[in-house]
């Protein structure tokens, strides 16, 4: 699905996924459909989408409001850059 890369000032430093249930979730509390999200997302939708998954996954180090999580966290899409085929290497 997308995975983030999210850093807090608590110390949490990790990759999440945002997996099928947590992109069904922020559809309907976002009113966003998924589709939207492939051609390109916002911060705000990012961040809205970044303070779900934490919730579900970490909730011991996640603030229950969105605002404290924007203050205390940064969110950034890992990248879908694909690593070369090693098998074409040199050919």
């Amino acid at each position: 699905m997308l995975t983030l890369k999210i850093t807090g000032d608590n110390g949490f430093d990790d990759e999440v996924t945002a997996k099928p249930r947590h992109v069904l979730l922020f559809e309907r509390v976002s009113g966003i459909p998924f589709s939207q999200l492939e051609d390109g997302i916002s911060m705000a939708n990012l961040y809205q989408l970044g303070h779900l998954v934490m919730k579900m996954t970490h909730p011991d180090v996640t603030p229950m409001k969105l605002s404290e999580f924007e203050e205390t966290f940064d969110v950034l899409p890992v990248g879908g850059e694909q690593e070369p085929d090693p098998g074409h290497a040199g050919a």
